[in-house]
Order: structure tokens, then C-alpha cells, then sequence
């Protein structure tokens, strides 16, 4: 870790592999708008099942979430886990945060990149829909990469434009934790910013994905809901990565 860069304590670890940080998601809010952004940008990961589950299995994503800025919970069972430790916390889910740190950017006059979303519809939609929900709400920027990675070239361009453009946050959509490793990598590259990956968190605001209702994510329910609503593309994620979350929580006791 370069000197004098900012860290969030982690308050305790899940499966023996990624330290998470407590908060409820006032205290989240709180923080993320005080975290120092210099001399490197601030990283700010959202860990659920999944990405304990990838960090499990692939070193290099472990070292990324113990590298980042603050790891904050997007899942009921580690909740549940922290709760049990004697942690008060909630659920920092990205639809939740982001309305949060958008009416409190607003009260602060706080700027807006957004990096991500499926296509330029997505975006226009995102855009509107934030302009009629938040008034006031300052976006200086879009962008839509494709799903290839980008050249060297692409890269350095669309860095130059966002450090041109300056924003306080930059938000990057485009899934985990393909989203946590494009900001440990580009935390560098990018100054004076704090990211936020936040996957779906695009769609819910763009209206092409529905939120789960509350009773359901109070019940630890919101993977059922997502994957009646999807399941081809998420079986997978929710039904194997639930029996291999069960294993390595046993395998770490």
C-alpha cells in the first residue's frame, strides 16, 4: 500500500478471507464524503456472497478487496455474521447508497461520472431518471465501454476525460468484481475521486431492472426474487455459489 494512503479498518473477516467493514448506511454515507482522495483515489467495494466466493478462489481478487479503501457489507448473511460479533450494521446495497450519497451530493453540490451500464440507452435513461429524482443532481459525464477490454489508447483517453471533468464520484457499473478490479487499477490513474462499484446498481436507477421489495431483502430473499426474474444468467451465481459460500464458511470455522 503506497504511504500516507487512506485505509478503512476492517471490524471483521468472512470465511477466513476478506475483512468487511461494520457500518449502518448513515455511517457509510458519513464516511464515504469525508475519505481522502489524495495522493491516490479512493476505492469503495460493495462485498456480498459473490465476491467472497471469487476472492476464495483467485488470490488476486482477495489482495483487491484488502487493498481497497473500505470493503462495506451487500449481503444479509455476512449482516447476520457481524450482528452475531456484537457489530451494529446494515446492508450497504448499491440501489440504497447510491440514492443516499446522490441526495447528500446534492445538499453539497457534489459532482457525478458514471462508468458502465450495458449501452448509451441505459444511460440516457439513468440520466433522466436521476435529473427528475434528485433536481440539482450534477452528472459531468458518461460512459459506455464495451465489453472487450479496452486498448491502451481507449484507456488513457477516457482516463484524460474524467480527470478533466474532475468528479467528486465516479460510479463504475460493469459487474463484479470485473468493477473492483477496473478501480484498483486505475485508483493511480484516476485522481481526486472516490469510486464506488456498484454492478446493477445502473439498471435500478435506469428502470430496466426492478428492486426486490423490502420484506424480501429483510428476509434475505432478494436472490430468489433476481433469479425468478433472471434465471439463466444467475442460477449459476445463486444456486452454486450458495452451496460454496456454505463450504468454505464451514471449511473457515
Amino acid at each position: 500500500m503506497e504511504k500516507n494512503m487512506y485505509k478503512r479498518k476492517r471490524d471483521f473477516t468472512v470465511c477466513g478471507i476478506v475483512g468487511v467493514c461494520a457500518t449502518t448506511k448513515n455511517e457509510f454515507v458519513r464516511e464515504v464524503f469525508s475519505m481522502p482522495t489524495s495522493p491516490v483515489s479512493a476505492t469503495v467495494d460493495l462485498v456480498g456472497v459473490p465476491a467472497i466466493i471469487s476472492a476464495k478462489e483467485n488470490p488476486k481478487i482477495a489482495e483487491m478487496y484488502s487493498q481497497a479503501t473500505m470493503a462495506a457489507i451487500d449481503g444479509m448473511p455476512i449482516v447476520k455474521i457481524g450482528r452475531r460479533k456484537g457489530f451494529t450494521c446494515e446492508r450497504c446495497a448499491a440501489p440504497d447508497i447510491m440514492g443516499m450519497v446522490f441526495e447528500e451530493g446534492v445538499r453539497q453540490g457534489k459532482t457525478h461520472y458514471f462508468y458502465g451500464g450495458k449501452d448509451n440507452e441505459v444511460l440516457n435513461k439513468l440520466r433522466a431518471n436521476l435529473e427528475r429524482d434528485y433536481p440539482g443532481i450534477k452528472i459531468v459525464g458518461m460512459y459506455s465501454p464495451p465489453f472487450r477490454p479496452l486498448n491502451e489508447e481507449e484507456d488513457s483517453k477516457i482516463c484524460e476525460e474524467i480527470n478533466n471533468l474532475n468528479p467528486d464520484f465516479l460510479w463504475v457499473g460493469i459487474g463484479a468484481p470485473k468493477q473492483e478490479m477496473w478501480m484498483w487499477e486505475h485508483q493511480k490513474k484516476i485522481h481526486n475521486t472516490v469510486m464506488f462499484g456498484v454492478g446493477a446498481g445502473f439498471n435500478f436507477f435506469a428502470g430496466t431492472l426492478e428492486k426486490a421489495p423490502e420484506w424480501m431483502e429483510k428476509a434475505s430473499l432478494e436472490w430468489l426474487f433476481r433469479l425468478v426474474k433472471e434465471p439463466r444468467r444467475l442460477w449459476r451465481r445463486y444456486i452454486l455459489g450458495g452451496i460454496k459460500y456454505i463450504y468454505y464458511t464451514i471449511e473457515s470455522k
